[in-house]
This record gives C-alpha cells, sequence and structure tokens, in this order.
C-alpha cells in the first residue's frame, strides 16, 4: 500500500469505534515518522494494543503472536 488518503483514515477510525472491542493488537506498518503518532491515536480506537513499524516482518510476527 502507498500512500494513507484522508478517506482511509476517516474509515480506519469507523472501524475502530465499531469493532475495536475484538481487536488485540493493531501494527501500523510504514515508512513515515508520523505512523508513529498514528498508531498511538489508533490506540484510542482499539481495546487493544497498537505498535508502529517499519519492517513489514516484524508487524506482522508482532500481531499474530500469541498475548503472553
Amino acid at each position: 500500500m502507498e500512500g494513507w488518503t484522508l478517506r482511509a483514515l476517516f474509515d480506519d477510525c469507523k472501524l475502530g469505534l465499531r469493532h475495536g472491542k475484538k481487536f488485540s493488537r493493531a501494527a501500523i506498518y510504514g515508512n513515515k515518522a508520523w505512523f508513529k503518532y498514528a498508531a498511538k491515536i489508533g490506540g484510542l480506537f482499539i481495546s487493544g494494543e497498537t505498535k508502529y513499524f517499519e519492517n513489514y516482518d516484524e508487524a506482522l510476527e508482532w500481531v499474530i503472536a500469541p498475548k503472553i
């Protein structure tokens, strides 16, 4: 995925508000500095953890790993 539109951000927020209690983790993957802040803001919309990653494999590994 390249870029992130305002519409996509709005849709993500709606998803979080509707289904946020069903998520235990959400990984934000990208290479833009502001994605770190997006991960923190996204954490307000879900009941689980959010974390920013610049490496896709690390993001996937973290999001599917069992919680300890």
